[in-house]
C-alpha cells in the first residue's frame, strides 16, 4: 500500500508542478503591476499565451541544425526531471531515493546549457548575445547552487533531498548559522534568476517550441522556490504514508509557502528594483562566496566536535 501511496503522491507532484508554475508567473506579474499601482495582466495570461502557441505551427531557419530543434523538448525534460526530485507537500515520493542534490543541480544545468546552444545555433546577432548573457551568468549562478546544496548535505550526512528537509524539520541541521548563510545565498540566487528574465527566445522559437522555452523557464523557477521552502520551511509537509488527510494538509501549506515567496519576490522586485544585468555577476558572485562560506562553517564546526 505504501508504494502506491508514495507513487501517487509523485503523480500528483508532476501534474501541481505543471500547472502551479504557469500560475505563480502569472500571479507574480500580476503582483508587480499592483505593487506598482497598475491593473496589471491577468494571472492565467500565462496559460493563455501557453494555448495560443500551442496552436501555432513552428518556424525555425533554413540553416537550424537538429540542436535548434531539440533543445527544447531537452531544456523542459531535464527541468521537470529536477522538478519530479524536489519535494514539495510530501516527503517519500516514488523517485526520493533519486532526489540527490547534485543530482537535481546537475539537471538545471543542463537545461540551461541546452538553451545556451540552441541560442548559439542560430547563427544570428540577438540570440547570440542571449548566448552570451546566460553563459556568463551560468558560470556563476550553477558553482553557487552545487555548493549550497553541498554545505546543506554536509550538514545533513546525506545528499538526499529527504534526509536533509526531515532533519530541518526536526530542527538538527546543525550549525545553524550555516544554514542561514545557506538561505541568504539560495535566495540571492532566486532574486537574480527572477531578474535575469530574457526574451531572447522570441528570436529562435515560435509556436509550440516557444511555449515549450517559456515553460522551462517557469519551471526552473517554481523548482528553486520548492527547494528554498521545503528546505528551510518544511514545516506543514507530509509523509507519502499519510494519505489524502496528511497530503490536503501538506498541499495547503505548499500553496501557502508558495505564495509568501511569491509576495516576497515581487516586493523585492519593486523595492530593490530589478537588478541591471550588468550587476546580476556581482549578486551571484555573492551567494558564490556565501555558498563557500557555509561550507567553510560546516567543516570547522565538524572539526571542533
Amino acid at each position: 500500500m505504501s508504494i502506491v501511496l508514495s507513487l501517487l503522491a509523485q503523480l500528483l507532484h508532476i501534474a501541481l508542478i505543471l500547472l502551479a508554475a504557469p500560475a505563480l508567473a502569472g500571479a507574480i506579474d500580476w503582483l508587480d503591476a499592483r505593487f506598482a499601482q497598475r491593473s496589471g495582466p491577468p494571472v492565467l495570461l500565462p496559460w493563455r499565451d501557453l494555448v495560443r502557441w500551442s496552436r501555432k505551427i513552428p518556424m525555425a531557419a533554413d540553416n537550424a541544425s537538429p540542436v535548434t530543434r531539440l533543445a527544447p523538448a531537452v531544456g523542459l525534460g531535464a527541468t521537470l526531471s529536477a522538478a519530479a526530485l524536489v519535494p514539495s507537500f510530501t516527503l517519500g515520493m516514488a523517485l526520493s531515493p533519486l532526489a540527490d542534490v547534485l543530482a537535481v543541480a546537475s539537471l538545471l544545468t543542463v537545461a540551461r546549457v541546452a538553451g545556451v546552444l540552441a541560442a548559439l545555433d542560430a547563427g544570428t546577432a540577438p540570440p547570440g548575445l542571449t548566448a552570451q548573457r546566460s553563459s556568463a551568468l551560468a558560470v556563476l549562478a550553477e558553482p553557487a547552487l552545487l555548493l549550497s546544496m553541498v554545505a546543506l548535505a554536509l550538514m545533513a550526512g546525506s545528499f538526499n533531498l529527504d534526509p536533509i528537509i526531515a532533519q530541518q524539520r526536526e530542527g538538527i541541521l546543525l550549525p545553524v548559522t550555516a544554514s542561514a548563510v545557506v538561505f541568504t545565498a539560495l535566495a540571492a540566487l532566486v532574486f537574480a534568476d527572477a531578474s535575469a528574465t530574457d526574451r531572447g527566445a522570441d528570436a529562435i522559437y515560435s509556436g509550440i517550441d516557444l511555449a515549450t522555452v517559456r515553460m522551462t523557464a517557469w519551471c526552473r523557477r517554481l523548482v528553486l522556490l520548492n527547494a528554498v521552502g521545503g528546505l528551510f520551511l518544511p514545516a506543514g509537509m507530509a509523509t507519502a504514508d499519510s494519505g489524502p488527510i496528511g497530503w490536503s494538509i501538506g498541499l495547503a501549506a505548499w500553496v501557502c509557502k508558495i505564495g509568501f515567496f511569491g509576495v516576497c519576490l515581487s516586493g523585492a522586485q519593486i523595492l530593490a528594483g530589478r537588478i541591471p544585468r550588468r550587476s546580476l555577476p556581482d549578486l551571484i558572485g555573492v551567494a558564490t562566496l556565501l555558498a563557500l562560506l557555509a561550507i567553510v562553517m560546516v567543516l570547522a564546526s565538524g572539526g571542533s566536535a
